[in-house]
């Protein structure tokens, strides 16, 4: 919900202040202000049954009652029948996908959830959760669980009813709000809050004795009450004490909730109309308890002055004698009198005081409390319980309908109870499936799921061993066959097939039984998304009260006289085929629903059908029919030809493995030879740059004798010019010269690889000596 789209009065935020705790603290008075009353007639019921101080009790007492049970304890005895008559063994939870089906991950994910609820249960103590609720739905009408997440563990707590508030509502689906409270400590509250509030947490109201109403026990420790509200509308978590003005903490929830709240819908009784007030059954006892405590107390006096005496004659005063007749307590029955004062006969030597009276107004009393008594059971439920009770020579029919009338009255009760467990546990389920990881799930659990980088792993290794034996098979077969005479080919060619299939068949199951493993990565995929989990949650019918030992083996031979027949009856049905088996399979399991056998069970029940539909002939054939052959025929064939494809995969994937192979090696092949092409080609482009650069240098160097043979000319002009013609055939034969040793630095150069630069440069220094001379 957007936030523009919330209306002030539906939020718990201060509108002036976000951080103020005022209008968080008002809406938990006004919640108190509500269950007042209720409240208060709390407090009476936990004195009379601990037996606490009568007198303040009618001080406080909101039915005007002094009654404190003090003399025949029924408050307490038809209490004591009633807590193991709904409740006294620990819940045990059903986990189930929503629809029936055959599918593996859902299943496998159903039992994974039910194996960590077990332990998540029995980790955290339910039982005693589960008792503390119990008391407080029979003494209260209200039971309530809370349950927090601390780390990778589910912890459930019962909350008592001062501790728990909730908004004023009609129906629990209209509760906006809930909160729970906890006792801290200072150094606590600084560890818990002090990130967010800083010292505010100084603030809070700190308290040694706490009243045993509204705070629990007294003890020595300072410790402030924080209460921890959960808020719908708002998508938040507000922490609040009393004495603080500011929000201790505000967060999101850590953990997304179908129904948000960390607390399954209270265990009710009685309520009252059109309110989530409950009514406690002792406010239609009271005055009952009150009439039978009245009689118990007369009863009480009249037989403690129930006592034997009587008077014989003697002397002394009639008076006084009659008055210490009255006040004595002490065994003496005989009191002297005169004589004369003895009326009668006097034969009749003691005359004895009347009693008769007494004791008729005792029994008319016993008489009046046994009727209220009744009324009282009638009333409560008690006499149903009790008439449950059986007596070992009534028959069995009238054992099982007293055991199961006694339970109507209640049944009520133990339904809410299982409910509230229900609802735990699928609370409980969800934090599991959001937030554990794999490893916990696993250990909790104790399931050996394999991942997916397993199931691989195991498929290879059966394909690898597969492919061995056939291979090696293959192989015998080839060395053998030359030495195998032309006569018995044809038996070879038998046994070598048999051989064949004897190894598919060995290994076919295994690859089957691998392909259809679930792995732990798509149940873990399954759990995240809140979307696709559907699943149903229960608590096993019976697990929370006591059993009835006949009950049970009646139960237990109900059930393997049904699964019997049904075994029977389905059996020419699971002979037919795989179809047929499934078939079958699935009306056993419909046939058996009712028992509630429990998971492990219903996987046997599968195991057994597959089993019983791959069973060899001979195996089945039992009457030696001609069709039950037939069908065991057809189904053997059935078999055959799904372990030849199941064969015929792996052998595929080898070839495939080959053929990937040798396409490696061709790519391989190619690669080196385009290397080699490109190296040649590499070195084609060398060589014809090479012979480019010499193309180059011999052009310079023509040019470089072109400039060198005019500058010659232009000497050899500028020499005539100025006579010097006496020294042209020193210069002629300075050239030839200067041409052989030309010739020679030529080849030296092929050889030293000189650079015809170098060679030029120093032509040109002897040519500059030469002419300096």
């Amino acid at each position: 919900m957007d936030e523009d789209e919330i209306q002030p009065e539906d939020s718990l935020k201060d509108q002036e202040d976000a951080k103020s705790s005022r209008v968080i603290l008002a809406a938990l008075e006004n919640s108190q202000k509500a269950f007042r009353d209720w409240q208060d007639i709390c407090n009476e019921i936990d004195d009379i049954y601990s037996r606490r101080d009568t007198e303040r009790l009618g001080k406080i007492s909101p039915l005007d009652s002094t009654w404190a049970d003090a003399e025949l304890d029924l408050f307490w005895a038809s209490y004591e029948i009633l807590k193991p008559a709904i409740y006294a063994h620990a819940p045990k939870p059903v986990v189930a996908p929503q629809f029936k089906d055959s599918r593996p991950l859902k299943n496998k994910t159903a039992e994974l959830l039910e194996r960590t609820s077990v332990s998540a249960l029995d980790r955290s103590n339910i039982d005693e959760v589960m008792c503390e609720i119990r008391d407080d739905l029979i003494f209260t009408n209200r039971g309530v669980m809370w349950i927090r997440k601390e780390g990778q563990k589910v912890c459930f707590e019962h909350k008592d009813r001062t501790d728990f508030r909730h908004e004023v509502a009609r129906k629990w689906c209209e509760v906006g709000w809930v909160a729970g409270r906890s006792w801290m400590t200072r150094k606590d509250m600084r560890k818990r809050f002090r990130k967010y509030s800083g010292d505010a947490y100084k603030n809070a109201a700190l308290t040694t004795k706490r009243d045993d109403y509204e705070h629990g026990a007294t003890d020595n420790s300072k410790k402030a009450s924080v209460w921890e509200v959960w808020h719908k509308v708002d998508n938040r978590v507000y922490w609040v004490s009393e004495g603080v003005d500011v929000l201790l903490d505000s967060s999101e929830p850590d953990v997304k909730l179908e129904g948000f709240f960390p607390c399954p819908k209270p265990a009710y009784g009685t309520l009252q109309r059109r309110s989530l007030v409950p009514v406690p059954d002792y406010e239609r006892y009271a005055s009952h308890f009150n009439k039978i405590n009245t009689l118990t107390s007369r009863i009480y006096l009249l037989l403690d002055k129930v006592k034997m005496k009587g008077l014989i004659p003697a002397g002394g005063d009639v008076g006084n004698a009659i008055e210490e007749l009255m006040r004595s307590d002490d065994d003496e029955i005989l009191i002297p009198v005169p004589s004369a004062s003895l009326s009668g006969d006097m034969s009749n030597f003691v005359q004895w005081l009347p009693i008769d009276m007494v004791a008729t107004t005792i029994q008319g009393l016993i008489s009046a409390r046994s009727q209220l008594i009744d009324d009282f059971y009638q009333l409560s439920g008690i006499s149903d319980i009790m008439r449950g009770a059986t007596e070992a020579e009534e028959t069995l029919g009238a054992q099982q309908l007293k055991t199961q009338y006694g339970s109507v009255r209640v049944r009520e009760k133990i339904q809410e109870l299982q409910r509230i467990a229900r609802d735990a546990v699928r609370i409980a389920a969800e934090i599991i499936a959001e937030t554990f990881t794999k490893e916990t799930l696993l250990d909790m659990s104790q399931l050996d799921i394999p991942s997916k980088a397993d199931i691989e792993k195991r498929i290879k290794d059966i394909e690898k061993a597969a492919e061995q034996e056939l291979k090696a098979l293959g192989q015998k077969a080839q060395e053998t066959a030359p030495q195998i005479p032309t006569e018995q080919a044809q038996q070879a060619q038998q046994e070598f097939q048999q051989a064949q299939q004897a190894i598919i068949a060995r290994y076919a199951p295994m690859l089957n039984e691998m392909q259809n493993e679930v792995p732990i990565e798509d149940i873990m995929k399954l759990l995240r998304d809140d979307k696709a989990r559907s699943f149903a949650f229960e608590i096993e019918d019976g697990s929370t009260i006591w059993a009835d030992e006949q009950a049970e083996k009646s139960s237990r031979n109900e059930f393997m006289s049904a699964f019997a027949t049904a075994s029977q009856a389905l059996l020419p049905l699971v002979q037919t085929g795989p179809q047929g088996a499934k078939l079958a399979g699935a009306m056993l399991k419909f046939q058996l629903a009712p028992f509630r056998t429990g998971r492990e069970l219903e996987t046997l029940i599968d195991d057994w059908i597959d089993s019983v539909g791959q069973a060899p002939q001979g195996e089945q054939a039992s009457d030696g029919s001609a069709e039950l052959a037939a069908a065991q025929m057809e189904l053997a064939k059935a078999e055959g030809v799904k372990a030849q494809a199941a064969m015929a995969t792996v052998q595929a994937r080898a070839a495939q493995a080959q053929a990937e192979n040798e396409r490696k090696m061709g790519e391989l092949q190619l690669k080196a030879q385009s290397d080699a092409a490109k190296a040649q080609a590499e070195n084609q482009k060398l060589q014809l740059q090479l012979s480019k650069q010499q193309q180059d240098f011999a052009t310079k160097m023509a040019e470089t004798d072109a400039r060198i043979n005019k500058m010659q000319a232009e000497t050899a002009k500028i020499l005539s010019s100025i006579g010097l013609d006496a020294r042209r055939q020193d210069l002629e034969e300075y050239r030839e010269a200067r041409a052989t040793e030309q010739s020679q630095v030529d080849t030296a150069l092929k050889i030293s690889g000189e650079s015809r630069a170098e060679r030029s440069q120093g032509f040109s220094e002897q040519q500059a000596m030469m002419e300096t001379e």
